[in-house]
Parts: structure tokens; sequence; C-alpha cells
């Protein structure tokens, strides 16, 4: 005859099969802005940040200006947080020193190589105001020397998992900066396509999409790197986080939260 699981050797193993989760935090930077104005880039964060307030997976969201960036930064390079800083356009300097300073071992890139995420709207990645940084700075991240985003005006078609996960985002699209998916290298791979030039996961150009250092966790989210458009770059941020990023980075249950207490009631009536 099976002998009865004690109970709380009962509660341990749901414990485990349940999963940890573990809520991210997240920084909004608007103090400085290219390729849209700071004050619609900020009302394009207002919209973001209203929309992932209190959501499942967050467990803070702030506008973060120039110097405390800094600190914020610091204080979430932690091993696989999964902490997103977010970007309209321009790269703090207090992070990643003007003019390429420090091409290795920045503050960004040691919070990016813990296994945190950038995203940036409207221009280059890491580009920088008045090409501050150039194309050294996303090679620099990334470590990949021939990595540019050029190609002005570049045809996008929403993929299916960009249908699914970005419901404001309109079927076709162009980008003027789309990310060059055939010049990854290393360790950094498409993690998926929302839109690319070919509609589906074998591109070679995407925009919006999320690139992934297999390595570190290390995440790159583009959304929107257009100029001159008005597009819902806010609201297509906040649904990639809640329909894919949340659950990608560990941030949500495995199992949904009510099952513990159900499960914890079945487990008392078996003894």
């Amino acid at each position: 005859m099976r002998r009865p699981i004690p109970l709380c050797g009962a509660l341990a193993l749901l414990l485990v099969s349940v999963g940890t989760a573990h809520a991210i935090d997240i920084a909004v930077y608007t103090e400085t802005t290219q390729w849209i104005g700071q004050g619609d880039a900020q009302g394009q964060a207002d919209i973001f940040m209203a929309e992932m307030e209190g959501k499942p997976g967050v467990d803070s969201i702030e506008n973060v200006g120039l110097v405390a960036m800094e600190q914020w930064t610091l204080d979430h390079t932690v091993k696989d947080g999964g902490h997103l800083i977010v970007m309209y356009g321009d790269f703090p300097e207090t992070i990643y020193p003007g003019g390429n300073a420090e091409p290795d071992g920045s503050i960004a890139e040691e919070f990016l190589e813990a296994g945190n995420s950038f995203s940036n709207s409207n221009d280059y990645f890491f580009w920088g105001v008045g090409g501050r940084n150039s194309e050294g700075g996303i090679q620099n991240m990334m470590d990949i020397p021939a990595m540019v985003q050029w190609d002005d005006n570049t045809p996008m078609t929403a993929t299916v998992e960009g249908e699914a996960a970005i419901p404001s985002m309109p079927g076709d699209l162009t980008t003027d900066r789309p990310f060059h998916v055939d010049q990854l290298d290393g360790a950094w791979v498409l993690e998926v396509a929302f839109a690319s030039n070919t509609g589906d996961q074998d591109p070679t150009r995407c925009d919006p999409c999320i690139v992934l250092d297999e390595d570190t966790n290390g995440r790159l989210i583009q959304v929107y790197q257009t100029n001159g458009l008005e597009q819902e770059e806010g609201l297509a941020l906040a649904e990639i986080l809640q329909n894919y990023y949340l659950d990608s980075v560990g941030a949500l249950p495995v199992e949904p939260a009510d099952k513990l207490s159900t499960t914890w009631a079945e487990i008392k009536t078996r003894r």
C-alpha cells in the first residue's frame, strides 16, 4: 500500500511544479530623444506606463532621468533579471559614455550581459543624438563589429507571431532602421520577429522584433525605428511585454496563480 506523502513534502513538490516567477522592474527614459519630439515621446511613454502599471510580472515602472539612470542601472544589473530600459531614440550617456569612450565594460553593457534588456523606438539602436556614438554604439553593445541598421523605407509585413502579440500593429508597415538579422553573430540570434521583410521567422530584416544573446540572456527589443510617422510605440511595446516578453523571461508563474490554493485544499482533503 502506497504511503501518503507528508503534507509538507507535498507542498514542497507543488511549489517546484508551479514554478517560481520573478517580477521585473522597468525604467523609461525620455529626457533626450531622437526622431520624435520629447513631448511626443513622453506621451508614448505615458501610454506605455499606464498599460504596464500593476500588471502581473511587473514589480515597478518609472520615468528615470539622465542622472538617476546610472544608479538605477547599477542596482538592476542582476543575473537573469529580465529588467528593462526603454528608450526613444537616444542612449543615456550616464550608462554609456558618448563617442564610444568606453567600448567595453560600460554600465549599459554590464546590465545587458547580466541578462537584462533594452528597448528602442525612433532611430538606430544606441546611435545617440547627433550621431554621438554612430555605428559603434550597437557594435560595441553587441560585440558584433559588422552590425549596422541602415535601409530607409524598408517594407515590413506582420508575422503570425506579430499578429498575435501586437494587435495594434498594422499588417504592413515600413521601418528606416531595421534589425539586420543576417548580420547576427556569435551567440546572438533572432528570438522572434513580429514583423519582417519576409513576413515570417526567416528574414534578413525585422522590426518590431527581439534579438537574444543565448549566452547571457540579454535582449534587444526593437519597436518602430521609423522617422516622421505617427505610430503607437507605447502601446505596441506594452503589448509585446504582456503577450510575449514577461513570459519569455520567467516573470509570470508557470501555472495559474489560483492553482496553489486549489491543490493545497486537495492535499489537506487526502490526509
